[in-house]
C-alpha cells in the first residue's frame, strides 16, 4: 500500500483509477464509494480530477465542481463547471484534419472529446489489419501532434500539452503540499515522471500490473478506494 502523507495534493486519473474500465466509455461509472470519498476529500485537502476525457462530459459521472485537468493535459477546468481550452488554434485545426481522416475499418469506434477524439479499436475483428491502418494513418500526422497508444485505444493530441505539463504546473502552485498521483494508463506516465523529477517528496501510484516508473502499485479501483479512506 502506498504511504499516507501529512498534506496531500491529490491527482486522481478517472478510467481504471476511480471508475471501472469498460468496453463502452460512456458506461464507465465510478465505483461506488467515489463520489462520497471524493467529497470528503476535496473538503480537507486540494483535489484535481487528471483524465484524457472532454471535462464536460466527465460532469455526467461525477456531480460536484471538482478541479480538473482533461484531455491529457488540453483543458483546464471545473467539473460540470467552466472548461479552459490550452491548445492552440493550429494544434486544434490538425486534429480537425486528422479526425476526417481516420481510416475506415469495421469495429473501430471513434470517441468524440471536444476538440480531440480517441478511436477505439477493441471491437474490430482483425486487430493486427486495424493496428497496420492506424500507424500508417498516424504516420502522416502533423509533427505538432503526439499518438498515444493506451489499452485498444489510440488518442493524438498536441505534442506540449500533458498530463505531465499539468500536474507540475499546479504542484508548483501548491509548495507545501505533497503531490499523490493515482493513473493506469500510458499518459499517466508522463505525469509520474514530471513529478519525480520535482526536488520534493512525491508520491507516484499505477493502478494495474503494465510495467511503470511509478514507484508503487495499487490492483484497481477497490484498493484505490481502499488506500484514500484513510485521508478521511
Amino acid at each position: 500500500m502506498p504511504p499516507v502523507v501529512d498534506t496531500p495534493l491529490f491527482f486522481l486519473d478517472y478510467d481504471g483509477t476511480l471508475a471501472p474500465i469498460v468496453d463502452d466509455p460512456e458506461a464507465a461509472v465510478p465505483h461506488p464509494d467515489v463520489p462520497a470519498l471524493l467529497r470528503r476529500l476535496d473538503a480537507t485537502f486540494p483535489v484535481w480530477i487528471v483524465t484524457g476525457r472532454d471535462l464536460r462530459a466527465l460532469s455526467s459521472f461525477l456531480d460536484q465542481p471538482l478541479n480538473a485537468i482533461g484531455l491529457h493535459g488540453a483543458q483546464e477546468g471545473t467539473v460540470g463547471g467552466e472548461v479552459r481550452q490550452l491548445m492552440s488554434d493550429e494544434a486544434a485545426e490538425a486534429l480537425h484534419e486528422l479526425r476526417r481522416s481516420v481510416p475506415s475499418v469495421d469495429g473501430l469506434d471513434i470517441e468524440e472529446k471536444d476538440q480531440a477524439f480517441a478511436v477505439h479499436y477493441r471491437a474490430v475483428e482483425d486487430e493486427d489489419d486495424a493496428l497496420d491502418r492506424l500507424s500508417a494513418w498516424l504516420d502522416a500526422m502533423p509533427s505538432m501532434l503526439d499518438a498515444i497508444w493506451g489499452k485498444k485505444v489510440v488518442e493524438v493530441r498536441p505534442e506540449n500539452l500533458t498530463k505531465g505539463t499539468a500536474v507540475r504546473r499546479i504542484s508548483d502552485e501548491h509548495p507545501d503540499h505533497t503531490p499523490v498521483y493515482l493513473g493506469d494508463d500510458t499518459t499517466d506516465e508522463d505525469a509520474f515522471e514530471a513529478l519525480q523529477a520535482m526536488e520534493r517528496e512525491t508520491v507516484t501510484v499505477r493502478i494495474g500490473e503494465e510495467e511503470t516508473r511509478a514507484e508503487y502499485r495499487l490492483a484497481g479501483p477497490d484498493e484505490v478506494v481502499e488506500y484514500l479512506r484513510q485521508y478521511v
